[in-house]
């Protein structure tokens, strides 16, 4: 048996006389391991780079074989030129399914729980605690940010004249459909990608980096400005700052889904030159686009920038600290 064992092990490196192609043999576990293992492997398993190229790869054929599907089967709602609820919710699902599966993939190769990649916290109640929070905060930036916009004559605020038992409908729907892109934008864009970048190339270069991307992504939008894009780098810059203090997603994900709901649904206001329908107020920017944010809403005003500062402060006043160095601690 050990024989037949060893005779296995070299058949594939025989030459025609039957004696073991020695170079073969060695060429192989060069490529294989020693110096050029180091390549793609480091102390802590795969590299971070290798590792998000292939989250992204997964998520990237995830979400193609559901849009495939989806073609196939007619069941996308037809595009209109609001935002509709039902081909958010739709696509808010794919993308989460996409990357709680790229997650938990990724995690059976990095040895660690799915959870890992911000979804964990000390206890129970911290979830909950800054979930609350970031839902408290965002609601409150975004009324901050209108406000100010409606004293300077940047933009008018009226009601809608949608009926009191649609608009309760709508609220409700919109909250469901804003979570959930709460949820999935930040598991995409922050949850694995950015923790694992943690690991590999530290806070700076981590947030950066998936900072960058977040505000190429938003390119795509057809009413962005460029000083929109440069509100969204910064709003992801701070988003991870964010994470960096308290080891998670929670906060930022409550601060994302309760901004945008309170940015189309309450105030009725374009988000990238596209309305949200059933909402509660209608607001409309004049005045300089560099103050009102023109098509791109109130993300491409000016005062976006003094308003992310003043969120800053916030956050290391009432967000606990180290979470994030912690975190990337519990790796080693």
């Amino acid at each position: 048996m050990s024989e037949s064992k060893d005779y296995g092990k070299a058949s594939g490196n025989l030459e025609p006389g039957g004696n073991v192609d020695h170079d073969r043999c060695g060429g192989w576990r060069r490529f294989s391991g020693g110096r050029f293992a180091r390549v793609w492997m480091g102390r802590d398993g795969l590299r971070a780079g290798w590792a998000v190229l292939l989250f992204v790869m997964i998520m990237s054929a995830l979400l193609a074989g559901i849009a495939y599907a989806a073609h196939r089967l007619h069941h996308l709602p037809p595009m209109t030129g609001e935002l509709q609820p039902s081909r958010m919710l739709i696509g808010e699902l794919a993308m989460i399914f996409a990357a709680v599966v790229a997650t938990k993939v990724m995690s059976l190769i990095d040895k660690r729980s799915w959870r890992d990649y911000g979804l964990q916290a000390p206890q129970r109640a911290s979830r909950v605690a800054h979930l609350a929070q970031g839902l408290f905060f965002g609601a409150a930036a975004m009324a901050l940010l209108m406000g100010t916009l409606r004293a300077l004559h940047a933009v008018s605020i009226e009601p809608s004249g949608v009926a009191l038992k649609p608009l309760l409908e709508s609220a409700a729907l919109w909250a469901v459909v804003f979570v959930l892109v709460g949820f999935s934008e930040e598991t995409s864009f922050r949850g694995y990608v950015l923790f694992r970048l943690f690991r590999g190339v530290g806070p700076v270069a981590a947030s950066l980096v998936t900072s960058a991307v977040f505000a190429l992504v938003h390119l795509t939008n057809p009413g962005e400005t460029a000083f929109g894009i440069v509100s969204v780098a910064a709003t992801a810059l701070v988003f991870c700052f964010a994470i960096w203090r308290t080891g998670a997603l929670w906060w930022v994900i409550g601060f994302h889904a309760a901004w945008d709901w309170s940015q189309s649904f309450v105030f009725g206001i374009a988000d990238s030159g596209t309305l949200a329908s059933g909402h509660w107020l209608t607001s409309r920017p004049g005045g300089p686009a560099w103050l009102s944010g023109g098509a791109a809403g109130p993300e491409g005003s000016v005062l976006m920038l003094p308003l992310l500062a003043i969120l800053v402060v916030l956050m290391v006043r009432t967000l606990p600290g180290g979470g994030g160095r912690r975190s990337v601690q519990a790796w080693r």
